[in-house]
């Protein structure tokens, strides 16, 4: 997954709690190790995926009629 590659190259040069992408329709959670994880939204026309910020923590959610 290039953005995570990229996620990882952005860490050399600093610190971030979370990388959030979309667009690519997968939801994935990824530690890049022990306070930076990247995060992918999915979709929601067949994951139904979405993010909750609670303004300390990141969570991957997915909505269930």
């Amino acid at each position: 997954e290039w953005l995570v590659q990229y996620s990882k190259r952005k860490l050399e040069s600093g610190h971030y709690d979370y990388f959030v992408f979309g667009h690519r329709h997968l939801p994935l959670e990824i530690r890049l190790n022990e306070n930076s994880t990247y995060v992918n939204l999915g979709d929601w026309i067949s994951h139904f995926t979405y993010a909750v910020f609670d303004g300390n923590q990141l969570t991957l959610e997915q909505y269930k009629p």
